[in-house]
């Protein structure tokens, strides 16, 4: 019997979508293949995040069509193959989980929260790892930094062992050393586990040896190509700091 092709993780095909009367994104095509870490990258208020959000489901497009996994984001039930952290993950008041409640309870979208032992599951202690808390694990969420806490939730993310990982900004305010980290954990999805990722962010300088391709966006897509090709255009990834985001907000 022939194996058959695995599932394209997300596809977006001629995607609309307004906040009233004001459009925000117009036309927009994207596919992320299987294995493949994509960049997505835009001037602010390109429509980043509200595409990110169309591509999980929080939202509904005004035209064209989304695809999860094959189908539609209403119908996907197998959560446990996408993994999706928000630009800014709410904190709920006087919350009082701890940073390893909150890594372990990725692991409820593989339908492993009622079992025993589900804090030293060895995916909650990898992706613990991956984002430099695993000394941090008794600490209450609510006690760390903004930094900290996103660390958190990436490795929430990181534990449900996604086929798709969806981030919405996820090392901004984050230090140097917490970025390598990060990237090694996204590499290691990627290249390991046969993962793929979509990556909205600034800070591509971590990871911009090891991006398959870069997507420009401003309402439309403006550039989809690999790395190489951007820095044939005199946009150097690794400079991330100073010309990435000073050419994105020239983007016409």
């Amino acid at each position: 019997m022939p194996v058959s092709a695995p599932s394209i993780p997300l596809r977006l095909d001629s995607l609309s979508f307004a906040y009233g009367a004001e459009p925000v994104l117009a036309e927009v095509s994207l596919r992320v293949e299987p294995g493949e870490f994509v960049a997505l990258v835009g001037p602010n208020g390109s429509g980043k995040s509200t595409l990110l959000r169309l591509a999980v489901g929080l939202l509904s497009p005004a035209a064209g069509d989304v695809q999860l996994f094959g189908g539609a984001p209403a119908d996907f039930r197998d959560r446990g193959r996408l993994g999706y952290v928000p630009q800014r993950p709410a904190l709920g008041e006087g919350i009082t989980a701890t940073v390893e409640d909150i890594a372990a309870s990725g692991r409820l979208t593989r339908g492993a929260w009622f079992r025993r032992g589900r804090r030293n599951h060895p995916a909650v202690e990898r992706a613990l790892a991956e984002v430099g808390l695993s000394e941090m694990r008794g600490a209450r969420l609510s006690e760390l930094s903004g930094g900290q806490q996103q660390r958190a939730f990436i490795a929430r993310a990181l534990a449900g062992e996604p086929d798709l990982l969806v981030l919405d900004e996820p090392v901004a305010g984050v230090d140097a050393e917490s970025q390598r980290q990060f990237r090694s954990s996204l590499t290691a999805l990627v290249r390991d586990r046969g993962g793929s990722v979509l990556l909205v962010s600034h800070e591509l300088g971590a990871v911009a040896d090891d991006l398959d391709r870069v997507v420009v966006l401003k309402q439309t897509v403006r550039f989809d190509g690999t790395p190489d090709e951007l820095r044939s255009q005199g946009v150097s990834l690794g400079v991330h700091a100073a010309d990435l985001p000073l050419w994105l907000e020239q983007v016409k």
